[in-house]
């Protein structure tokens, strides 16, 4: 539990934020808008999973093709996720 010293200071360091950064404060009181599907860590879980078998079957060039387009996908990600 806070004491009301500890509550009266808090409230004064929210005003603060509040008066200093009003866009910051904005977003940290709306409640999250959705739970994004964590696609950068499948992309990258998929990476590690197809490397080993991509090489073994296909060499070299296989392993350039598969990390070009893991590349492409994590950048279309990353342009989506900027533009929203």
């Amino acid at each position: 539990m806070l004491s009301d010293d500890d509550r009266r200071v808090i409230a004064e360091l929210e005003q603060r934020v509040i008066l200093s950064d009003p866009d910051f404060a904005a977003r940290m009181a709306e409640p999250p808008s959705e739970v994004r599907f964590p696609a950068v860590a499948v992309l990258c879980a998929g990476l590690f999973v197809l490397v080993p078998p991509v090489m073994l079957l296909f060499g070299w060039p296989g392993l350039i093709i598969v990390v070009d387009l893991f590349i492409a996908a994590l950048v279309a990600v990353l342009m989506r996720r900027r533009h929203r």
